[in-house]
């Protein structure tokens, strides 16, 4: 080693080791980065060029060593070379040191080692920021040019990791347009990328600035309902750094509803997202941007068009005043009558609100008198239906948001009635409120009928809670003046009482504009008289709709055993009779609430529930604006709460035990005969609709042909298995069917986002269902091997995927019982590993089930945990089932999946003897032995591990050949044969109705393997399937054979 003496030459050999030990003490400890620092640049002043070769070669040197150095060490490592380089920047004014570094390193972008891939860019994004960006040199911007391109490989490499700090590193050549390659590539990115940390790198890395924000603006309002917390908070912050003015700007012109995302934001599960969420809001909109003008903030959202709901708004403000009041204590929002604004109003609400909760606050400073308040209203009310009246008591900042301002002050009543005002009040003013919720209720707005009806009837609920008959005098008051305004009833002199009459009319009427419409486009007819008519019905439409809500809002506040006015039953008889159809589904709806308040009449009007569940239903984009669904899929809703509420033996008839004969007059006795026989017609004509029948046809809306109501029959189906209100012998029926769609959806869900939602729906249901009970769990893995077989003739893909998701429901750690044994065992247990190569799948599956064995021997409740899980077992129930059709089917390919699923799912708990197990194990073998040797020896392998898992478990194999003590050989062939003959006939009913033929799975045409075919003579059950999926007429008179 050379001299250290000042103004000796120091050779390069010593500096370089210098260098070595320099770096080597900054990986074991960051205490002296300063002084290494320090240091390196002494030795740059005698030979700056020197030192860049130094530093590049130990970085080599620790790249290559990269695996063996801990991650702690790592970002030491990182860290101390991004302050050398500014160090090195500052001192010679010059970049060369971090350019050597980043050209020395980016030959081993590309290399097989991740760990190496992930240092090559951990170094570009620790350097790229301390070169010197301004040097427009050819040679520079070649390079630079050079590394985004290196950089955009690696955005795509198969290790997340290396794809996020690649991320983080190409960001800086991004400029922000749409038509930058490297935004484009992130912005693809962002949307498709599986790793949550690469997406929250992507949103971390957008800057401030306007072309960001048109590039990235639907990719962060998507981000914001991302399924990972993390990224949601990142979304969020990464929106908080544009200014307010052009984030509102956006979502106007995208029609992006910022209210409702800051609401759900506010309100997410995640205090992270929360957090977020609050200070893009308070820090960064209210105070970096608005300069804490509440108001102005509000106003930016809540004005110039009509509020869809007003919680959002709600939400928000209570935010604001929260941040107001930490800001400042002791701050309020007082009703300013000389100036009424929406903005105003919702913080003056938010703050009553908050005033009334809190424990020694005095909430009569901020709340009026019922007396006053009832003057702010009437003048609100009559700003909204006559706005060129002059308001008496306030004045209003805008007329035009006068409906939102009435809202607003609709639903200050609640608090009111919290606080008990309203018991309070006196006759006078709680008449002259009275008077202007009618007013109100026999006001129709003409863009939205059902406007001011949800805090109007609530509020009416709550001012008359103690004398209920002035609400029922109100609404049929309200519901008598609309029904006189109807031109309708008036031409043809009909009453309310005759709804038979005015559906007919109300038809004649629309034949009549038909009619005027033809004879106007042929020149016969002007056209003011069909423009007449088509405003009068227009009119008449609003006003019947109208009506309809405000008796669906008034049963939707009120009681089982409530008096409901005999107008309301007249109106919803009405619109059943209609032709219109927004009117018909909301008569609908409110007669099932008049059968929820008043059982008695649920006998009656469930026979034409059930009509008008038959008809055909309309597609979403044929449903009637507003509504969002067809008559048919309301009243097949309808059905469902029914049975929900009632239970389906409450449609049976109960059979009349036989009176004892006793001795009569002959008059009495002509009249108890009487009776009797009206009793029984009575009885054929109320009760016609029994839960047999019921339940058969909901089931029949899950078949083919009935595709717009496969959705809502689910959910509803849904909805009954987990109330248990299904007899237990349809269950496993019908959870099949269920699983049936389960696999159509998955197999278009990248295709529609109806699919897509079906999937999370009725996979969230399952996993919940399953783990509940053990007796679910059966039901589950029952249904599921008849699914299987179905899907299996249609769609191997899809039936693969369906037994492994059955698979996984069915065992027995997922359920509930045996979880909260032991939670952290339980975890433990059901560990994924997960790793990147795809070819150690063996290795894989041998962890997984040794992680389970370990996890559940090394509990403290081993004992009780491996009793349970072989007292709730599975698998072996499900692999039996496998077996049979292992050895029954005729498809190459069903046997391939039947056989990867017991190679790769199956987990045994059970300690008890399985001979039949074995016997279908030896079954299958046998039938495969000349069918197909390949699979053969596959199930040889496996059962020789089955054995020998047995033998470890303690209970003795049944081996081929041999009689078991419990089950004799023929037994055991019984149930062989049993088996085999309910797997045909449950799967070939299902085919035969229908099932695995419609849209939602795609058909696989042929339905054997050329290797197995046989002669078609012999066969004579695959004829059917030409019959039932139509297969001849697609493919012709071609032989069919399987691709």
């Amino acid at each position: 080693m050379g001299s250290h003496k000042k103004g000796a030459v120091v050779s390069p050999t010593s500096t370089f080791e210098e260098v070595g030990r320099i770096f080597q003490q900054v990986h074991q400890s960051a205490a002296h980065a300063q002084k290494c620092k320090s240091k390196l640049i002494s030795l740059g002043q005698q030979s700056a060029p020197q030192l860049c070769r130094d530093v590049c070669a130990v970085v080599l040197l620790v790249m290559r060593q990269v695996a063996q150095i801990t991650p702690e060490a790592m970002r030491r490592h990182y860290a101390f070379i991004t302050e050398l380089c500014k160090a090195f920047r500052e001192s010679f004014e010059s970049d060369q040191l971090a350019i050597e570094l980043l050209k020395s390193i980016s030959v081993f972008h590309n290399a097989i080692d991740k760990a190496v891939r992930l240092a090559v860019v951990s170094t570009f994004e620790a350097l790229l920021r301390t070169v010197d960006q301004n040097n427009a040199s050819e040679e520079r911007q070649d390079f630079y040019q050079e590394a985004a391109e290196l950089l955009k490989q690696r955005v795509h490499d198969k290790c997340p990791q290396v794809r996020a700090k690649a991320v983080a590193s190409v960001a800086a050549f991004q400029s922000g347009k749409k038509d930058c390659d490297v935004t484009q590539q992130l912005i693809a990115l962002l949307c498709c990328d599986s790793n949550a940390d690469v997406r929250k790198q992507i949103l971390h890395a957008i800057a401030p600035r306007k072309e960001f924000l048109e590039g990235y603006f639907h990719s962060m309002i998507r981000c914001i309902r991302d399924v990972v917390a993390r990224v949601r908070a990142e979304a969020w912050d990464a929106l908080g750094r544009f200014p307010w003015r052009y984030i509102t700007a956006y979502a106007s012109a995208k029609g992006v509803k910022m209210p409702e995302l800051l609401a759900a934001g506010l309100d997410d599960a995640n205090a992270s997202v929360v957090i977020a969420c609050r200070a893009a809001i308070t820090n960064c909109w209210v105070h970096r941007d608005c300069k804490d003008a509440y108001e102005d903030f509000m106003n930016s959202i809540a004005c110039g068009y009509v509020l869809p709901s007003l919680p959002p708004y709600e939400r928000i403000s209570a935010v604001l005043l929260s941040y107001a009041q930490k800001r400042k204590t002791g701050t309020h929002f007082f009703l300013k009558l000389d100036d009424i604004n929406t903005a105003g109003l919702f913080l003056w609400k938010a703050d009553c609100q908050l005033s009334c909760d809190t424990e020694g606050e005095d909430e009569t400073q901020l709340l009026p008198p019922l007396e006053q308040f009832s003057a702010v209203l009437q003048d609100t009310v009559y700003a909204y239906a006559r706005p060129d009246a002059e308001p008496r008591t306030v004045k209003f900042r805008s007329v035009e948001d006068a409906d939102n301002m009435l809202r607003i002050l609709l639903s200050v009543f609640d608090i009111y009635d919290d606080n008990a005002y309203l018991a309070h009040a006196d006759n006078t003013t709680r008449a002259s409120l009275l008077r202007l919720i009618n007013f109100i209720l026999k006001v129709v707005p003409d863009e939205d009928p059902s406007l001011f009806l949800d805090v109007t009837v609530r509020a009416l609920k709550s001012l008359t809670a103690r004398t209920p008959e002035e609400s029922t005098k109100t609404i049929t008051s309200a519901l008598d003046s609309l029904f006189r305004s109807l031109k309708l009833p008036q031409r043809h002199t009909l009453g309310f009482e005759d709804v038979e009459a005015i559906g007919r009319k109300s038809r004649e009427r629309q034949q009549e504009l038909v009619r005027r419409k033809v004879l106007w486009r042929a020149g016969e007819l002007p056209e003011e008289s069909y423009t007449e008519l088509k405003e009068e019905m227009d009119r008449d439409e609003k006003f019947l709709l109208r009506m309809q809500l405000i008796v669906l809002e008034f049963l939707s506040h009120s009681q089982r055993g409530d008096a409901i006015p005999m107008f309301c039953y007249h109106i919803i008889q009405m619109g059943r009779h209609l032709d219109n159809e927004s009117v018909r589904v909301a008569a609908i709806k409110s007669l099932c609430l008049q059968c929820l308040i008043n059982p008695e009449s649920v006998h009656t009007f469930i026979p034409l529930i059930l009509a008008d569940s038959h008809e055909n239903a309309a597609a979403k984009t044929a449903c009637p604006e507003g509504t969002g669904m067809s008559l048919p899929i309301a009243a097949i809703g309808v059905i469902f709460d029914l049975i929900m509420e009632y239970g389906l033996r409450f449609f049976d008839v109960e059979k009349q035990p036989p009176k004892e004969t006793r001795a009569v007059y002959n008059a009495e006795s002509e009249i108890e005969a009487r009776l009797q026989h009206e009793q029984k017609l009575a009885e054929e004509d109320v009760h016609k609709v029994g839960s047999k029948r019921l339940l058969a046809t909901l089931q029949s809306y899950l078949q083919p042909g009935s595709e717009a109501k496969h959705t809502i029959t689910a959910s509803g189906f849904c909805k009954l298995l987990s109330c248990n209100r299904l007899p237990v012998e349809v269950v496993s029926h019908v959870i099949t069917v269920l699983l049936i769609h389960y696999a159509g959806a998955m197999a278009s869900k990248k295709e529609s986002t109806t699919a897509a939602y079906m999937v999370d729906y009725l996979g969230t249901f399952f996993r919940s269902y399953a783990a509940s009970h053990p007796k679910r769990q059966v039901q589950l893995c029952e249904g599921g091997i008849t699914a299987f077989r179905v899907v299996l003739e249609r769609n191997i893909v899809m039936a693969s995927k369906l037994i492994e998701f059955v698979a996984r429901l069915s065992d027995a750690y997922t359920l509930t019982v045996i979880r909260d044994i032991d939670p952290q065992a339980a975890k433990r247990a059901t560990r994924d590993v997960v790793d990147e190569t795809a070819d150690v799948a063996e290795e894989e599956e041998a962890q997984r089930k040794s992680n389970r064995i370990n996890a559940t021997r090394s509990s403290m409740q081993s004992g009780r945990l491996f009793r349970e899980l072989s007292r709730y077992s599975l698998h072996e129930r499900l692999s039996q089932e496998l077996l049979v059709e292992l050895a029954n089917s005729e498809l190459v390919e069903g046997r391939s999946v039947c056989m990867d699923v017991l190679e790769r799912c199956m987990y045994f708990y059970s300690l008890e003897p399985q001979p039949f197990l074995h016997h279908c194990a030896a079954a299958a073998m046998q039938a495969t032995r000349h069918a197909d040797p390949i699979l053969h020896d596959r199930l040889e392998a496996w059962q020789a591990r089955l054995r020998q898992r047995c033998a470890a478990a303690g209970a003795a194999p049944q081996l081929h050949g041999t009689v078991s003590d419990a089950e004799s050989a023929d037994s055991l062939e019984q149930r062989w044969n049993e088996a085999v003959k309910a797997r045909t006939e449950r799967r070939d009913a299902l085919l035969e109705a229908g099932f695995g033929g419609f849209a939602s799975i795609p058909p696989q045409l042929d339905v054997a393997s050329p290797v197995v075919v046989k002669v078609e003579a012999v066969e004579l059950k695959r004829e059917r399937y030409s019959d039932v999926f139509g297969v001849e007429s697609i493919v012709g008179p071609r032989k069919r054979s399987r691709c």
